[in-house]
């Protein structure tokens, strides 16, 4: 500063991009997911989404699991809804562990966990669409880009 005012140090520590607080963050993500992926969601998960009243993700294995295992973990606070495919092939029960009574140390009680699982004949395209009309905001993490052919069947 040229007025003789020395800069603002914020204790050093980084800051990071942060949204206002909303009521519904959904969040899906592709089933295959490598190590750097998993980096990428759990860094966007502590920097970038909002603190929300609701946490609304899918019930497939890989990202899925991931995001809802790291929010029921990290925001215990928060109401956590899954939605399960009408096919359960794909699906990883990362929360039955979160259901148990007497709840586990430091866990979120389980009346905070709502499961909702899809019509029979609904596909994983119904179910991206009913996590996005859940949600006041919305965080994906594809496997693929919008072009590719899998990613069509997932909306």
């Amino acid at each position: 500063m040229t007025d003789g005012t020395p800069p603002l140090i914020l204790d050093g520590a980084p800051r990071y991009l942060s949204l206002l607080p909303v009521e519904a963050v959904s969040f899906t993500s592709g089933r295959e997911l490598d190590h750097t992926g998993a980096q990428l969601v759990m860094r966007t998960c502590d920097r970038v989404v909002p603190r929300a009243a609701r946490y609304i993700t899918g019930g497939a294995r890989g990202g899925d699991a991931l995001i809802g295992h790291y929010l029921a973990v990290t925001r215990r606070e928060a109401e956590h809804v899954i939605i399960l495919p009408a096919n359960l092939s794909q699906t990883d029960p990362w929360w039955e562990p979160f259901l148990q009574v007497p709840p586990l140390p430091l866990a979120p009680r389980p009346e905070n966990f709502i499961i909702i699982r899809m019509p029979a004949g609904t596909t994983y395209e119904d179910r991206n669409a009913e996590l996005v009309a859940r949600g006041n905001t919305v965080f994906g993490f594809p496997a693929y880009l919008e072009g590719d052919t899998p990613s069509r069947y997932a909306g």
